[in-house]
């Protein structure tokens, strides 16, 4: 009865008892991410560094891919304890500059300044309170052509504006 019971409950936690010298992983999938990081100059590496531009799931107008807008940014601002997140689309190779972004020609003009390096944007010096309310933001998608994946936490949303200026303004 116990061995019954036994494989009762490895068969419904979709596991198998086998002995451990038969029990090896299989490989991951190919379209599954590894650890391993591919030779550089490989097809593999070359691969996984060209921007993909097939349509998101779920979007099928084409306007989301699995690396983010098919052309420009996404930008996201979300509260730390995620009771809300924003988002909008930003496309600065487009003139003028484009997207959901309600000050996107500021927000193109100020990552023009910093070399699209968003680690260098300069906001406007402020007086926030010392008030830990955390938002995290994040960018995904290609910024004039360059593929571009970043995220930072501040420790409030007036601190975000200090040190990001227009970019995260919406």
């Amino acid at each position: 009865m116990r061995l019954v019971t036994t494989l009762a409950v490895a068969l419904l936690a979709g596991t198998a008892l086998l002995p451990t010298a038969q029990a090896a992983p299989p490989p991951p999938p190919a379209d599954r991410p590894t650890l391993q990081r591919p030779a550089p100059g490989s097809a593999q590496s070359a691969e996984r560094d060209t921007p993909r531009d097939t349509p998101a799931p779920g979007d099928p107008g084409g306007r989301l891919t699995a690396h983010g807008p098919a052309r420009g940014l996404f930008l996201t601002v979300a509260a730390d304890d995620a009771t809300w997140i924003k988002g909008v689309t930003l496309d600065c190779a487009a003139r003028p500059a484009s997207g959901t972004h309600p000050h996107a020609a500021a927000a193109c003009a100020a990552l023009a300044t910093a070399g699209g390096r968003l680690d260098q944007l300069r906001g406007t010096p402020r007086n926030c309170v010392k008030r830990y309310q955390p938002v995290t933001v994040g960018v995904t998608g290609s910024y004039l052509g360059r593929a571009t994946t970043w995220h930072r936490t501040y420790a409030n949303s007036c601190v975000l504006g200090e040190e990001t200026g227009d970019v995260f303004r919406f």
